[in-house]
């Protein structure tokens, strides 16, 4: 159960929308687990169309911090933190036993306390590429009653005598018999696996972890760690959102692929949510995350279940095969991006001519000079690109990375209109050709998603007002 800010009925579904909403209640106390993983290490920036080497397991809770109890009535009193740490001991070894080569470090192995640094020495020390977080779902119990027999109760009958000052009050004593009633929680209803993503909307956080960053290694090869970006500029905000973005698409992904094989079982799958109060615990790491509620402690079944061997077990293969799935698509993506091939082009001096024209965008310009920054947008996937100002080529045969590909250009004074032309010069492993570019002039900057392919060119017009 996430103990970083009380549940609400605030949850928006991502996926499986016709299924009932989940509504979840959670403690009252805040413990903001991963709260100060924002720093980043060099191969953190790097990983990104890399393949999968390190995952980070996270049993949620431990040591003094208790998590949920199923402290219903016919209930095991079980606690989340010894749940959570039996599940994610099984599934450390379910993961070593499908990825041999693949390191994964959990983040506890025993009942032990680790404060919000501890883990995120854990997290980015050994520069994980994936996060998943074991924890136990809870709801608010309702109170019942019940008549256990009957008790004699003295009451009184009061009345006053006389007026003003000297009015008295006279308690007649008398007794009746009355129920007696003892009370005790119920359990809930609810029960099945979620999976929890970091809102939509907070992408600001994973935001952070990268802007709060002062270890990011831009170049590779280079032995000494320092930090050359200026994260007050456009473009290093522009690197750090393409990041947090990322880790959203790839966390949708390991989240659908493990609310698929709990389908497979005779289990609930209650599909992905997010928090519109956000999970300090996805929000702050620096890598695709996502926390999985494997069951409700509080319901009679769902308690049994995730306190067994077998459903342990279950849970485990489960969380397991959907990272060997996700894996195996982050590494097939990572390796076809090295092989991509190329899009067939006629080799002409204005080979674009061959294509149509997409017209994308026109911007107004106020003054003739003017910057575009290009980057890959979405996977990085081998896009390769040509830039064509005016018909002039200006760019031949560049690899769009998170890095940019910068344009100072200007304004020709004898056109009403300068044409900018993408040409793709391949389709990357992901198809088709995509770019983001960013257009600065003077203070306004303007975002463009470009699309490009074999039959069309990517156009974006500037008019000189």
């Amino acid at each position: 159960m996430i103990l970083d800010t009380p549940m609400c009925e605030e949850s928006l579904i991502i996926t499986n929308l016709d299924k009932p909403g989940l509504t979840m209640f959670k403690m009252n106390f805040v413990i903001k687990v991963f709260l100060a993983v924002i720093f980043i290490s060099p191969a953190a920036v790097a990983q990104t169309s890399k393949k999968i080497k390190t995952i980070i397991v996270d049993a949620g809770h431990g040591g003094n911090d208790f998590g949920a109890h199923g402290g219903y009535e016919g209930g095991l009193n079980s606690n989340e933190k010894d749940v959570t740490l039996e599940i994610s001991n099984k599934l450390v070894a379910e993961l070593r036993k499908q990825l041999p080569d693949v390191k994964i470090i959990p983040t506890r192995t025993t009942d032990i306390y680790q404060s919000p640094p501890e883990k995120a020495d854990i997290a980015n020390e050994n520069h994980g590429d994936l996060f998943v977080c074991i924890h136990a779902d809870a709801v608010n119990l309702k109170t019942g009653r019940r008549q256990i027999g009957q008790h004699r109760e003295t009451r009184y009958h009061v009345k006053y005598k006389g007026k003003g000052r000297k009015k008295k009050k006279i308690s007649t004593p008398y007794t009746v018999t009355v129920p007696t009633y003892e009370y005790f929680k119920i359990g809930s209803q609810r029960k099945g696996t979620s999976i929890w993503l970091f809102a939509a909307h907070k992408t600001s956080a994973k935001l952070s972890a990268v802007l709060n960053n002062e270890d990011i290694q831009i170049e590779s090869g280079i032995d000494s760690v320092y930090n050359t970006i200026n994260f007050d500029s456009p473009e290093g905000r522009i690197k750090a959102k393409i990041y947090a973005d990322r880790y959203q698409k790839k966390s949708i992904k390991l989240g659908n692929m493990v609310d698929e094989e709990i389908a497979k079982t005779d289990r609930p799958a209650l599909g992905l949510y997010q928090r519109q109060v956000g999970i300090w615990v996805l929000q702050a790491t620096n890598m695709p995350a996502i926390l999985i509620e494997t069951g409700f402690i509080t319901n009679h079944d769902d308690e049994r279940y995730i306190n067994s061997e077998k459903g342990q077990q279950e849970l485990a293969e489960c969380i397991a095969s959907a990272v060997k799935k996700y894996k195996e698509d982050i590494d097939h993506i990572s390796v076809a991006a090295t092989a991509a091939k190329p899009v067939e082009k006629k080799e002409i001096t204005e080979k674009y001519a061959d294509r149509a024209k997409n017209i994308l965008k026109r911007i107004d310009l106020t003054q003739a000079g003017f910057k575009v920054d290009l980057y890959d947008d979405g996977e990085i996937d081998g896009d390769i690109v040509s830039v064509y100002y005016n018909g002039k080529n200006i760019l031949s045969n560049k690899k769009l990375t998170e890095k940019p590909i910068s344009l100072n250009l200007t304004a020709d004074p004898d056109r009403t209109e300068n044409e900018l032309l993408i040409y793709a010069e391949n389709e990357g492993s992901i198809p088709p050709n995509t770019a983001l570019m960013i257009v600065t002039e003077g203070n306004t900057r303007t975002e463009v998603r470009i699309t490009s392919d074999a039959k069309k060119n990517g156009v974006v017009l500037f008019i000189k007002k």
